[in-house]
């Protein structure tokens, strides 16, 4: 028996060997020869002309030409080379490999070869295109929020990080773990992972109670942030450099459908304020200077040295007697605004306008300042406070020293909303719908050092056809240094709290200045 035994393990190891060595065998030869195409090849996601980050995860694509065999063969100009075959067009570059690429040449132009091969074994090659790699790195880290294509409703909400240096995707915190919660807002100072808050609403368990989950010294706590006698919650919020305190907007946004024309959707804020959350002396303060009764005061950010608060603003048109804004909506258009704050005395300055509706003729909006201190970035759109929905919504550089302001190259016919910065102030992450209008995707976008935007990249996926049935819009992507500093778990025990409960956080009171 055991002869047998040993004889059947001999025959099964020569009969692998023999396939091992078929497989190699049947690797496809590098092309030795070949005709030239006198066009680009046909790709998707198109990566042609893209500036890369030096620590991205490889740009797998698919070839969208008809071949029995297809290769791909990199060449830096700082030396070094990558080829990989496909036998379906499906490339995927192994991650060691693209890795020392990008390393070996960090701040220099990749050229890009595509060939494919007919049954007749002859092969073609078309024009190569060329990736640059640049010189800085972008932050490690997107947050982003998943949402369905829907107008109304939602189910399965949840708030994602990917790491960029590969293709790792975590949950941060999923609605569908609190009875279909929804999760929103979520934000961090200056791009740090350890200072986080995220917003939750419930779903269909009434012990959940709405309000804001603050991340701090590696806990999760929930805070209440509603004021007294009133139903509105804290919306979108901006951390403070300081991590001492936050400014969140309180708004009464309100979403129609359109009966004709080529927008769908509409949104409009009857009104809203700014208000300030103080975490040394858990209360929350507003000021007419961030809460005019005539004004409209949204979307918050800090300049980096927290000296003051950029806001969006606009003139308070809401009929409350006819409860309406639909007669008005059109000139519904909002101001760039800041006003000083002193952290250590907690009074506020005049506010000032940096770039008015009447300029620009657009209603400017979701500004967000580099960390430099040179620029602010703001969306564009012929009225109204949600970009997102908007076609006519572009991205807008504004240089503070002289205030002169400029569309970014890398906009589309189509809407480009929801933009962050990199740490370094060298990339730009923003939410576009230009791939095919209904669902908005990330795009990763370079500014050198004179302002200048180069071609973005849609976020690379580790299948090369990920994108060919995406139905997720990825909402408020936000870029930081490092993964989040707590567990779902821990986010979790924070949102089943209550803020009366033990360790469960403050329950903030509203006071007016």
């Amino acid at each position: 028996m055991s002869r047998r035994v040993t004889l059947l393990t001999l025959a099964a190891a020569a009969a692998f060997l023999a396939c091992t060595v078929l497989a190699v065998g049947r690797r496809p030869a590098d092309p030795a020869a070949w005709t030239s195409v006198a066009r680009p090849p046909h790709m998707r996601p198109d990566y042609a002309g893209a500036t890369i980050p030096p620590n991205i995860a490889p740009l797998n694509f698919a070839i969208e030409e008809r071949a029995a065999a297809y290769c791909v063969r990199i060449e830096g100009g700082g030396g070094g080379s990558l080829t990989v075959h496909s036998r379906d067009g499906g490339v995927r570059f192994p991650l060691g490999k693209w890795k020392a690429m990008l390393r070996e040449n960090r701040g220099n132009a990749l050229s890009v070869e595509i060939f494919v091969r007919d049954d007749g074994g002859r092969w073609q090659r078309f024009e190569p295109i060329r990736w640059t790699v640049a010189a800085e790195e972008i932050d490690s880290h997107l947050v982003y929020r998943l949402i369905d294509p829907t107008f109304s409703t939602y189910k399965y909400l949840g708030v994602y990080q990917r790491d960029l240096e590969s293709f790792d995707e975590s949950r941060v915190l999923f609605g569908g773990t609190f009875d279909q919660g929804c999760v929103n807002c979520h934000a961090f100072p200056q791009n740090r992972p350890d200072l986080s808050l995220i917003h939750v609403r419930p779903g269909l368990d009434p012990s959940i109670q709405p309000g804001m989950i603050v991340v701090r010294d590696g806990t999760a706590a929930r805070v209440n942030t509603r004021a007294p006698n009133s139903s509105k919650l804290a919306g979108f919020t901006a951390w403070h450099p300081s991590g001492k305190v936050a400014v969140f907007s309180v708004n009464d946004t309100v979403q129609y459908m359109h009966g004709a024309g080529k927008e769908t959707r509409e949104v409009y804020d009857r009104n809203s304020d700014l208000a300030l959350l103080d975490f040394r002396t858990e209360s929350v303060t507003t000021n007419p200077a961030i809460a005019a009764p005539d004004r409209a005061e949204t979307f918050p950010a800090w300049s980096p040295d927290g000296k003051y608060l950029y806001f969006s603003s606009a003139p308070s048109v809401w009929d409350k007697v006819k409860d309406s804004l639909l007669e008005n909506y059109q000139n519904v258009k909002y101001d760039l605004m800041r006003v000083r704050y002193d952290q250590e005395t907690n009074a506020w300055g005049k506010p000032e306008a940096i770039s008015t509706a009447a300029e620009t003729g657009k209603s400017i909006v979701e500004p967000r300042p580099s960390p430099d201190g040179r620029y602010v970035l703001v969306s564009m759109c012929d009225h109204g406070p949600f970009p997102a929905f908007r076609a006519d919504s572009d991205l807008y550089l504004l240089e503070l020293a002289n205030r002169h302001y400029r569309r970014l190259e890398a906009n589309s016919p189509r809407s480009e909303s929801w933009h962050c910065w990199s740490s370094n102030s060298r990339w730009i992450v923003f939410e576009s719908r230009r791939d095919n209008g209904h669902v908005a995707w990330p795009y990763l976008c370079y500014l050198d050092a004179s302002g200048q935007d180069h071609t973005p990249l849609l976020l690379p996926q580790e299948d090369p056809r990920f994108y060919d049935t995406c139905l997720k819009t990825y909402n408020l992507p936000e870029l930081i240094t490092g993964p989040v500093a707590v567990s779902e778990r821990e986010l979790l025990k924070a949102v089943r709290s209550h803020p009366r409960d033990e360790n469960a956080g403050p329950a903030a009171t509203m006071t007016r200045e």
